[in-house]
């Protein structure tokens, strides 16, 4: 594991590019604040740890939301050092949803420390949340290595759950390796951990939609999905959802319904990283409805939601942008797209999406037929099972 960036080191990385904080909501100074006070804690003697935490002033640590993947078979712990380690995190997170990786980083690490000695499997929690950020700063060997130890130390502990949450980290990055039987096993063993209605059971679930749409098995995309769906009340994951789904229409061929649904999951995505991801698919299906309006605006868009801090989601976004302007027809900015894409993938070695954006270039300079990945997909809708029927539906009545 890598020694995180002090406060201010953090701080500075992370706020280097100026412009994007103009007229945001939140500024990266509050952020600064927090990430001072949980190094701050992290690096007294731990039997100074507790005076120094009365001296707060009450609010500063009071309980809000717990932070996500936190242990389901353990209740939450009255101990004060891993309730300040949650709430650490929580506002990790936060940090997280406005790019300050670093000082999330820096926090998390803080959080884990502080509750080891008195919260193993809080403190196996906080590494996974470690793991989850170093995958978005696109460190994904360190972020491997940290899930494959809390799978191994949880499973020992007998923290199901922690390990299950470890496992789902596991299949995202393959995911971006584009490793389709690996994805299998982690998210089938998460399952299989996860305790019915759990929030483990949702991110398994998640994860098999995404399965399931990489080998084109619509139907378990939708039965995965849905269950997914309505284990979640954040607006945030079920953009997520919702945008899965919608590509399991657009595979169908009911172009217009996924492109409601899509628009619809844009309205409810509020991180950049969610927002690039949808914005991915909506542009390939505004292509095939030749709506270059809506591309263009995924174009402007997606330039202030993009940027070095999320290298493979913005190469969706490009990748996305590429097919969108071939189905088009403009294969002059398809190529510009694509080019983008496929530099960005090599730096990062995103094996799959380098191989992607390659064969748009390829099909650029092939005939018109050969153009359009929605192509690959059922002829009709007799040809779609019941379930598939029931799951289409169900997309169109909650798009609407």
């Amino acid at each position: 594991m890598r020694e995180p960036l002090n406060p201010m080191t953090a701080h500075q990385t992370d706020v280097r590019d100026g412009e994007r904080w103009v007229g945001h909501p939140t500024q990266p100074h509050g952020w600064f604040s927090l990430t001072h006070l949980a190094y701050r804690v992290a690096s007294l003697p731990p039997e100074a740890r507790l005076g120094f935490l009365r001296t707060l002033p009450e609010d500063m640590l009071r309980a809000s939301r717990r932070p996500t993947h936190v242990d389901l078979d353990q209740k939450r712990s009255a101990n004060p050092f891993a309730r300040a380690a949650e709430q650490f995190r929580v506002a990790a997170e936060d940090m997280e949803r406005d790019l300050c990786f670093e000082m999330a980083y820096t926090t998390v690490t803080a959080a884990a420390r502080i509750a080891a000695r008195h919260d193993p499997s809080g403190s196996l929690s906080a590494t996974n949340h470690l793991a989850r950020i170093l995958r978005q700063l696109g460190e994904t060997t360190a972020a491997e290595q940290l899930y494959q130890s809390v799978v191994e130390e949880a499973l020992q502990r007998g923290y199901r759950s922690v390990a299950g949450f470890a496992l789902t980290g596991l299949g995202n990055l393959a995911i971006m390796r584009g490793n389709r039987p690996a994805q299998l096993r982690f998210y089938t063993e998460a399952l299989a951990l996860a305790p019915t209605d759990s929030a483990l059971e949702a991110a398994a679930r998640y994860g098999l939609m995404n399965h399931a749409l990489t080998v084109n098995s619509l139907s378990d995309a939708l039965v995965h999905g849905w269950r997914a769906y309505d284990l979640t009340i954040s607006q945030e994951e079920r953009a997520g959802i919702l945008h899965n789904l919608a590509s399991v229409a657009f595979r169908a061929r009911f172009v217009a319904e996924a492109l409601a649904g899509l628009e619809s999951a844009l309205g409810l995505a509020r991180s950049p990283r969610v927002w690039l991801a949808i914005a991915a698919s909506a542009a390939e299906a505004a292509g095939v409805r030749s709506r270059t309006d809506f591309l263009l605006r995924l174009e402007t868009q997606g330039q202030r939601h993009g940027g070095p801090a999320l290298p493979f989601e913005q190469g969706q976004w490009l990748l996305g942008l590429a097919k969108g302007w071939a189905a088009a027809g403009a294969h002059e900015a398809s190529d510009r797209f694509a080019h983008e894409a496929l530099g960005l993938a090599k730096r990062h070695e995103f094996h799959e999406l380098a191989y992607r954006a390659e064969q748009v270039l390829h099909q650029n300079t092939a005939t018109a037929s050969d153009l359009g990945s929605y192509r690959e997909s059922f002829e009709s809708t007799e040809a779609l099972s019941e379930t598939t029927k029931s799951g289409l539906a169900r997309l169109c009545t909650v798009g609407a």
